[in-house]
């Protein structure tokens, strides 16, 4: 079975950042910004995995994590890291990371690399304090990955595949640290970079009003959370998502409440604690992430765990054995695997499957070892399963 191309899941993703919109709109107010977001439908595996994929952004397929030392264990355990990060930016599922299929990858993680370097830099950039007021320094890995490798892993764990048509809601914040509330605008980025941070780490970028004297006049609809009135403005940077926030002091800690609303329809309404106000300000985009996320990803059939019976032919020497048992060994997809039959060019093995054959299938054409030559399963007449086990045939590549 060949996968059958499909571009539109592999398009490039938006810019991940926090973009001040009204600097777009003053460059062109008659031409207004895409609003995307159309509901996904299920998919099969194979639909979502093309023999000839779409151009990426690579740098949704880039993790980044804090390297806590200079081990070899250490750095295998930040790639891991930087991997679980891109499989939620790709998802949508903030717990990707827990699915039983992605923790037998994440340990494995290197083998999805393909390019990586260190960086370091001050942590006090990031948002946080320096110690004695001296300043924090913090080494960086950004672990750049194989797409054709991460996306077969999101298949073959059969997680939501969250597509690259996402909004970019544009953000409407009220701040009152006592002394008032007022509107965020598009001068004051740096307020809003915890969210901005973790828009990023989630997969999704939001705009910032100009901040015009209308705008500033609706702050108190804005902290009454009250999406109806805002539509209209929002409109004017052609787009129809917003979310609403409003941040202030609470006991000994800050308060966000959150609405999210797209072309007048609510999405979600939440709230979050916490004593520091970087954590509240980004729980805005875990919640934004999460609700859009919902609506729009899609989610590929992967089929019921197989056992599966199979026969390796092409191999030509001891080095071709060794390869293609070490390749099937490091499949997530792959529960156990126990050999049969060993010829002088073949292996007859039995796979113990976490998924279905045809996503099996699907997760080996992303990769360039094996190859199918034939149908893996052979239906019997009145679809009833075949009596006895039928052995699919896979070359392997030279």
């Amino acid at each position: 079975m060949r996968p059958r191309p499909n571009a539109r899941l592999f398009a490039a993703l938006l810019a991940l950042m926090v973009v001040p919109f009204a600097a777009a709109q003053a460059q062109a107010p008659d031409v207004p910004l895409p609003e995307e977001s159309a509901a996904g439908t299920p998919a099969d595996a194979a639909d979502l995995l093309a023999d000839a994929p779409a151009p990426r952004d690579m740098a949704l397929y880039t993790g980044e994590s804090e390297l806590l030392g200079q081990s070899s264990g250490e750095r295998r355990a930040a790639t891991a890291r930087a991997l679980a990060q891109v499989l939620v930016k790709l998802t949508g599922e903030p717990l990707a990371s827990a699915n039983p299929v992605v923790r037998r990858a994440l340990p494995k993680a290197a083998g999805f690399v393909l390019d990586e370097r260190t960086s370091e830099g001050v942590s006090d950039q990031q948002g946080n304090t320096a110690i004695g007021g001296a300043p924090v320094y913090k080494t960086s890995l950004q672990v750049q990955f194989d797409p054709n490798k991460v996306d077969a892993l999101i298949v073959g764990a059969g997680l939501p595949f969250w597509g690259p048509d996402r909004p970019s809601p544009i953000l409407w914040l009220a701040i009152d640290d006592g002394r008032g509330a007022r509107l965020v605008n598009a001068s004051q980025i740096n307020v809003v970079k915890p969210l901005a941070a973790r828009g990023t780490e989630r997969g999704l970028s939001f705009g910032l009003p100009a901040g015009s004297a209308v705008e500033q006049a609706a702050v108190d609809t804005i902290w009454a959370r009250n999406p109806a009135p805002m539509q209209a403005l929002t409109e004017r940077y052609g787009h129809q998502t917003q979310l609403l926030g409003r941040l202030f002091r609470e006991g000994q800690g800050w308060t966000a409440d959150w609405v999210l609303t797209s072309g007048g329809s609510e999405l979600s309404r939440w709230s979050y604690s916490d004593p520091s106000a970087q954590r509240a300000l980004a729980s805005g985009a875990d919640g934004a992430a999460d609700a859009i996320a919902r609506r729009d990803a899609t989610r590929a059939d992967v089929g019921e765990p197989a056992q599966h019976q199979v026969l390796i032919t092409g191999l030509r020497m001891a080095d071709d054995f060794t390869r293609a048992m070490g390749y099937l060994q490091t499949l997530p997809v792959v529960r156990e695997l126990a050999v049969e039959e060993a010829t002088s060019d073949s292996l007859r093995l039995h796979l113990d499957l976490a998924v279905g054959v045809p996503a099996f299938e699907s997760f080996l054409a992303a990769g360039d070892v094996l190859e199918a030559e034939g149908s893996a399963y052979v239906a019997a007449p009145g679809g009833l399963p075949p009596a006895e086990p039928v052995v699919a045939r896979y070359r392997l590549r030279p």
